[in-house]
């Protein structure tokens, strides 16, 4: 093998173009809460699924003190889970 293996700079070095459809955006433009890390009912939600599941998971057959205890708090989760995503989409808007 000859030559570098890294690759050479691009051939107007780092500067980002000023003309294109970036500059179109004004500056002002919030970005994505999914960039800044801040949606975080998805994960009430995968809970909640999960404690919904747990019985089947575990392989608890009867009707029990567990699956009733799964249940009530897959159902806390949910709820909780609203209450973020209605906080989260009303930050948004």
């Amino acid at each position: 093998m000859t030559g570098p293996t890294q690759p050479g700079p691009a051939p107007h070095g780092d500067e980002v173009p000023q003309d294109g459809p970036a500059a179109a955006e004004p500056e002002s433009t919030p970005p994505p809460t999914s960039l800044k890390g801040g949606t975080t009912s998805v994960w009430y939600f995968v809970g909640a699924t999960f404690l919904f599941a747990g019985p089947l998971i575990f392989g608890v057959d009867d009707f029990g003190f567990f699956r009733i205890v799964t249940l009530v708090l897959g159902a806390v989760v949910m709820v909780a889970g609203f209450v973020v995503l209605r906080r989260e989409s009303g930050k948004r808007s």
